[in-house]
């Protein structure tokens, strides 16, 4: 009977003694539990023994998180990481496809489109951050607290076709007056906290798909 976190990270070590990321998931674990119990004795006024009780209930017991994270080990990582990969470089492709015809051909639906993208930069900003917002929802989902890894070289390599466009433009790789209506220095200073802010967010949202994945 499991009386205490001692005994829950205990049974828990024991399920996932198979797992890959044993000892990094019981770390996490063993951190969010701790909060959980530390949370209810201090709100409700209970001890460790009937903390951890109702800890069982809400996150699960040892059998049932280790079932979670042993059915995630199904689902490829590889596949989810270039999906993201893949969306993020779409993005991007289709940006510079766009810039191209509408500065090279005067097709008047590729003008309305420049026109009305070029309009509402801080909403495409916004968009652009749901998508790593979503990126670190769904790894955590998926794969629970081992997906961290996952997540981190997912974000780098993601944001490499960013960087990339950054030092086309900045060493005037390509034509800096393609890009004037989004260079003012207030767009530029937003570019430059939301690229800061990217990990954080897709973090949180990691986080937050973790406890949805129990």
């Amino acid at each position: 009977m499991i009386q205490s976190k001692k005994d829950y990270i205990n049974d828990l070590s024991k399920e996932l003694k198979s797992h890959p990321n044993c000892e990094e998931l019981l770390q996490e674990i063993d951190s969010h539990i701790s909060e959980m119990i530390e949370e209810l004795c201090l709100n409700q006024s209970l001890d460790e023994q009937a903390a951890i009780k109702e800890v069982q209930t809400k996150f699960g017991t040892p059998k049932e998180v280790a079932g979670t994270y042993h059915q995630e080990l199904e689902v490829t990582p590889t596949k989810t990481q270039w999906t993201f990969i893949l969306m993020n470089s779409l993005f991007f492709i289709g940006g510079i496809i766009l810039t191209v015809l509408y500065h090279l051909l005067p097709i008047p639906m590729i003008s309305h489109t420049w026109s009305f993208l070029t309009g509402i930069p801080i909403i495409i900003m916004l968009l652009y951050m749901g998508f790593w917002a979503l990126l670190g929802y769904e790894i955590g989902k998926e794969f629970g607290f081992g997906g961290m890894k996952l997540l981190v070289r997912t974000f780098y390599i993601s944001l490499l076709p960013n960087l990339f466009l950054m030092v086309l433009v900045l060493f005037r790789i390509v034509p800096t007056s393609w890009f004037d209506p989004l260079l003012s220095p207030a767009f530029i200073a937003a570019c430059i906290v939301g690229t800061i802010v990217l990990y954080p967010i897709s973090y949180v949202s990691f986080r937050w798909g973790t406890v949805k994945s129990i």
